[in-house]
């Protein structure tokens, strides 16, 4: 559950911007209109929504309804076809995505997530491009008391998920996490790396999860992102990052309505507690209404 919704802060002020630029009015000329939309699509919700409720404000607008709550409801509606199963923590989740969006940072909070709720976790060190990347998540793993598997002088991120995984049937862990180099998701050869990685998995585990963490502040090019992973994985799950400091954070939702993939969790910072658990419901309130 979203306890703290104001860090949607700058995806919210862009909404609210749109929504002024007709209230108060009486008739919407086409200048107004054209304002409205303008504005709304700066928020990366997407094209098709903004003109189901450019179409639906219409008729509404010299009326008693509250325009606000009133968009906020064709927000609901436009999604109430999503039916995300509510399942148990995965056993084991890879982590991949572009670089920059902070993979190895939401390795370590998810490690933070589910120790906090009583699982035994195990990370598995797999970016072998960025020594840094073994390093700081070995630093947080210490910090937070939980098991880290790396190997220093291997560049098979392949090999070092094969031998991560015989290590860690023998650690009898609840959950198991895997951080992956960044890669550009226009290079055909890194890409296909991540479908052998999958098939190591899949020797030790018959179920995992294969989550793509993207960078709220890029917007719809995210869903290039997505188009690209998703021909070489599985991916059933998303972490969207840098949600604080995003005006763009309505990209959410043609994310959701796309592709039928749930939002786990959201990046709110840096600190490895800066992260929350995606709820719908929430995310609405916060994209409309500023609470304590």
């Amino acid at each position: 559950m979203i306890k703290k919704i104001n860090f949607f802060k700058k995806t919210r002020n862009s909404i609210l911007n749109a929504i002024s630029a007709i209230t108060g009015k009486k008739f919407l000329d086409f200048e107004s209109i054209d304002e409205f939309e303008e504005k709304l699509l700066l928020s990366d919700i997407g094209f098709d929504l903004t003109e189901k409720i450019v179409q639906k404000i219409q008729g509404k607008i010299d009326s008693e309804v509250d325009i606000q709550d009133y968009i906020k409801q064709i927000f609901k509606e436009y999604l109430s076809d999503l039916k995300f199963s509510h399942s148990n923590s995965p056993n084991l989740i890879m982590i991949s995505g572009i670089n920059g969006t902070g993979k190895t940072t939401t390795c370590a909070k998810l490690a933070k997530y589910y120790k906090s709720k009583g699982k035994k976790v195990f990370i598995i060190a797999a970016d072998t491009f960025r020594a840094a990347a073994i390093e700081q998540i070995q630093f947080w793993s210490q910090k937070n008391n939980i098991h880290c598997f790396s190997k220093s002088k291997s560049n098979d991120p392949s090999s070092v998920i094969y031998d991560g995984l015989k290590t860690e049937l023998c650690s009898n862990s609840d959950v198991t996490i895997i951080d992956t180099a960044g890669r550009l998701h226009t290079s055909s050869n890194l890409m296909s790396e991540l479908s052998k990685m999958e098939r190591v998995i899949s020797k030790f585990h018959d179920n995992y999860d294969s989550w793509i963490s993207l960078d709220a502040t890029t917007g719809q090019n995210s869903l290039q992102q997505i188009d690209i992973f998703k021909q070489n994985l599985k991916i059933n799950g998303i972490v969207l990052n840098k949600m604080d400091g995003s005006s763009k954070g309505g990209v959410a939702i043609p994310i959701m309505k796309n592709y039928k993939i749930p939002i786990k969790f959201i990046g709110i910072g840096e600190q490895d507690d800066d992260f929350i658990k995606f709820c719908l419901d929430d995310y609405l309130d916060g994209l409309f209404y500023e609470k304590n």
